[in-house]
């Protein structure tokens, strides 16, 4: 594989959050990288500052699939947590041009999340 492999580059993004080492996404991302959730946009630094707002609840991500056709690549992944949420199914849709994702859309039950964002409010609050 070569580094603008999309499978490559969707499996680095996972595995770097995985690993709670977000100084790799600086280079997996383009400047004008938009991620959308919920049907929220967000640029490269509100994605980043998000990811980094999810990391105290977050054990690892178990990849369980990479789809690819062309500069798509779909990646299904179990968000583990060490909150009441347990584990989260999510899906990430990513566009990937010349090695960078350009674009990504996040897809989850949010139900199922609800927990995970519960345990890290309370958290922040207690930091407080």
């Amino acid at each position: 594989m070569t580094v603008a492999d999309p499978h490559a580059v969707a499996r680095s993004y996972i595995e770097a959050v995985s690993a709670h080492d977000l100084t790799p996404l600086a280079d997996l991302f383009d400047g004008r990288l938009t991620a959308t959730f919920a049907g929220a946009p967000n640029d490269k630094a509100a994605w980043i500052a998000a990811l980094t707002r999810l990391l105290p609840a977050l054990i690892r991500n178990d990849i369980q699939d990479i789809f690819v056709e062309g500069d798509r690549a779909c990646v299904v992944y179990d968000f583990v947590t060490n909150t009441d949420g347990g584990t989260v199914r999510c899906v990430e849709l990513l566009t990937i041009a010349q090695g960078v994702i350009i674009a990504i859309e996040l897809i989850l039950d949010r139900i199922a999340f609800a927990p995970v964002n519960k345990a890290l409010s309370e958290r922040a609050a207690q930091a407080q």
